[in-house]
């Protein structure tokens, strides 16, 4: 994962939470989707490009596209590679709960880390 995340609300704020990440060209999530605790997920590009999946559809999103899907549903991303270093703002409803929201794959399982 070539990324960084910085908590922009405060950490007791449990309406909303939103989030910069900071993306090196195809960095991301990983290839295993995964699905947050919450209703909806929003992101808007500041600079960049995103690849998004969400339930196998891929989208590209570029400087100044937003793009809003329910935040349970399976989902990866990346900056794409040829578009250097991609920055996004999320926005997630309701907040997601304090400690790790899942695991990484074991070593023995396919597309471990």
């Amino acid at each position: 994962m070539l990324y960084a995340e910085y908590l922009l609300t405060p950490s007791g704020e449990k309406r909303v939470q939103a989030i910069l990440s900071d993306i090196e060209p195809g960095g991301g999530s990983g290839a295993e989707a995964y699905s947050l605790p919450a209703d909806v997920e929003f992101v808007f590009v500041l600079s960049g490009q995103l690849e998004i999946t969400v339930a196998g559809k891929q989208v590209t999103l570029g400087q100044g596209d937003a793009f809003t899907f329910p935040a349970d549903t399976r989902h990866t991303f990346r900056g794409a590679p040829q578009a250097g270093r991609t920055q996004v703002l999320w926005v997630v409803s309701p907040a997601l709960p304090d400690g790790p929201l899942y695991t990484e794959p074991s070593a023995d399982k396919p597309g471990a880390r």
